[in-house]
């Protein structure tokens, strides 16, 4: 029986959370913007972009997205900006926008001495592929770490509107709108500010005729937001491991990923392998992803995985122990705040349990 260092994936539908509902809120056991706009623990911040073969970025991406952060992330080593490759079409055909952000993920660049805090970016077009994903630029508030970019929505927009459109996502990476005092948890109340749903009437009567737009700022609630935040000791639990958001919870770790999350035994023998994690994550993927080919024909109808893993203990002793460790860990597991996680923890809660009772006979 091949039980050390298992990893079992599931895969699950649920709807994406973005801008385009106000009930989707950042978790609130989760604050990692703080690892963005303080100087410790990283002095640096890493942005990866990934886009799909056939997208053309606007001219001021780069450029803005890295003055943004700039100006906002306190990171006195600088904020590092990489655009990788264009993604071939056949390696993302027939395939969800969820599982293509796991595989197109490469995290830093493993020859930095340190590890800097991580943004990732997947740029696409939605007129051409993953139809079923909603079209609105996002981030996904269970790991804001990652901005998903349309470049197909408001294609036809003034840049200036495409380019408030990126910071307002930005925003949301940096923490803001958690404050309820002038906003619903997702976005703020006060109208003309960067952080508002929609830009004012106005400029949306103006942007689609190109005679007008105003740009959009923040508020001076959302900027007080930022310089609170700025000041708030970062949490202990959460830190970046490679592109992976890790939380640290009694006896278990979570590494995440938009769409992925692992439980990882807490504590390990030695330190977390970022790389090989995102390795076997990336294998899990494509395999779940040829299952599903396989029983479905197309992936129409899924819009988005939520890929889950358990990295068990490894088998350093007998494997008895080894299956007693492994439940001790998901039994602590099923108390985890996030539901996906504790989906997980209760399907091999169980099946751990059924292979212990099995070798006790």
């Amino acid at each position: 029986m091949k039980i050390a260092r298992e990893i079992v994936t599931l895969l699950s539908i649920a709807a994406f959370s973005g801008c385009a509902s106000p009930s989707s809120i950042p978790a609130p056991y989760l604050h990692p913007e703080r690892l963005y706009l303080q100087d410790r623990p990283y002095t640096r911040l890493y942005v990866e972009i990934d886009r799909t073969e056939g997208v053309d970025l606007p001219p001021f991406f780069v450029d803005q997205l890295k003055a943004f952060l700039g100006e906002h992330c306190a990171k006195p080593d600088g904020v590092e900006v990489i655009l990788d490759p264009p993604i071939p079409a056949s390696e993302f055909e027939n395939m969800p926008l969820s599982a293509l952000s796991i595989l197109c993920c490469n995290g830093p660049a493993p020859d930095h001495a340190t590890q800097p805090a991580y943004l990732h970016v997947v740029a696409y077009d939605g007129k051409t592929a993953f139809k079923g994903a909603m079209r609105e630029p996002r981030v996904l508030f269970t790991c804001p770490s990652t901005v998903f970019w349309n470049v197909d929505y408001a294609r036809s927009w003034p840049d200036q509107t495409r380019l408030d459109m990126l910071r307002h996502e930005l925003g949301h990476i940096l923490g803001l709108c958690r404050n309820t005092a002038h906003g619903d948890g997702a976005h703020c109340d006060k109208h003309g500010c960067l952080m508002f749903p929609t830009p004012d009437l106005l400029s949306q009567i103006g942007g689609r005729v190109h005679l007008y737009y105003r740009e959009q700022r923040l508020c001076d609630d959302c900027l007080h937001d930022l310089k609170q935040a700025a000041e708030v000791p970062c949490e202990d639990n959460l830190s970046f491991a490679g592109p992976f958001l890790i939380r640290k919870e009694d006896g278990y770790l979570v590494a995440s990923l938009p769409f992925c999350e692992l439980i990882v035994p807490h504590p390990i023998p030695v330190e977390f392998d970022w790389q090989k994690a995102l390795g076997q994550a990336k294998a899990y993927v494509r395999k779940s992803m040829g299952r599903v080919r396989r029983e479905e024909g197309n992936l129409k109808r899924y819009h988005e995985g939520a890929f889950t893993a358990f990295l068990g203990a490894p088998q350093t002793a007998g494997l008895t122990e080894m299956l007693e460790q492994n439940i001790a860990v998901l039994s602590r597991a099923m108390n985890d705040p996030s539901a996906d996680v504790r989906r997980l923890a209760s399907h091999m809660l169980k099946k751990r349990q059924e292979a212990l009772a099995t070798q006790g006979r």
